[in-house]
């Protein structure tokens, strides 16, 4: 039996540099392990979410000092006793990607999100940005998602949601599995 236990990180605070220095000192002075992460800037705010692993005292000592930690960056700060990923990919199923692509216009994403939810599958990963066509200066969107397609649900059940989506939303989408890929 692994003695690893495992906790959520999420923040969001204004962006400055040495944020990432700041957290990762902060978890790993306490005995935790980064194990997955994602990180990006939106607008001039600055957000992280950690998956970290310890004993359970080290993850009982990073959630009761976090309060250390949010003096120290100025972020709004959570933490959560979760799973471990082998649990997750246990269940998860396979893995595809879809990715879309149009001129930038309200409700793509709630489109797309609603046709895979509505073909029965978890997303797990989402990104999105804007653009400027090169040429044109065309506002462009990009889409990208990650998901998983549990047993008992037919990809091509999930391909038809997003041929729908894409003629309803002029998308160029691209859906394609991940097999043989470590998700």
């Amino acid at each position: 039996m692994s003695t690893e236990t495992f906790m959520a990180l999420v923040g969001l605070g204004a962006d400055r540099p040495g944020l990432v220095a700041d957290i990762t000192d902060y978890v790993t002075g306490l005995g935790g392990n980064v194990e997955d992460s994602r990180m990006a800037v939106l607008g001039a705010e600055f957000g992280v979410m950690l998956l970290v692993s310890g004993t359970l005292d080290q993850i009982g000592a990073i959630d009761r000092q976090l309060e250390q930690l949010k003096a120290k960056t100025g972020m709004t700060l959570l933490c959560r006793q979760t799973k471990s990923p082998e649990h997750y990919r246990a269940q998860a199923g396979i893995p595809y990607t879809v990715t879309a692509q149009a001129l930038d216009h309200e409700g793509i994403v709630r489109a797309v999100a609603r046709a895979l939810h509505g073909a029965g599958v978890n997303i797990v990963s989402l990104e999105t940005t804007a653009y400027e066509a090169p040429v044109t200066g065309s506002q462009l969107f990009r889409l990208e998602a990650r998901f998983d397609v549990p047993p008992g649900v037919p990809a091509r059940r999930v391909r038809d949601a997003m041929d729908a989506v894409a003629e309803a939303e002029n998308l160029d989408i691209d859906m394609r599995a991940l097999i043989g890929q470590n998700g």
